[in-house]
């Protein structure tokens, strides 16, 4: 499996605390990382085979979101709150990565 390019990606809460995500394919690994100012502060990883039921849990907590959001509109959004556009977006990309990463029959 060389050659094969290693993805990333960072995401960053209120508190300033980075997620930092990592596809390790050498390895069949999806490897979480949680980041305080420069240290890593702890680990988790994911097999691949269970990164669809990862993701399937993510994108429905979405799909949760958005039936709220279309049922209780807030007079006005939280700073820094994604536009439906964006979970919409997210929420695509989600299912794309459950079918990519779906475990063989």
């Amino acid at each position: 499996m060389r050659g094969l390019l290693t993805r990333r990606d960072l995401f960053i809460d209120e508190r300033g605390v980075v997620l930092r995500v990592t596809w390790h394919p050498e390895q069949d690994l999806v490897v979480l990382s949680l980041w305080q100012d420069d240290h890593c502060v702890g680990t988790f990883h994911l097999p691949v085979g269970d990164v669809a039921r990862l993701s399937g849990l993510l994108t429905a907590a979405l799909g949760d979101r958005l039936t709220q959001a279309s049922t209780h509109q807030p007079a006005s959004p939280a700073a820094g709150s994604l536009s439906i556009a964006q979970r919409l977006r997210l929420s695509r990309a989600a299912l794309r990565l459950r079918h990519r990463f779906k475990p063989p029959a």
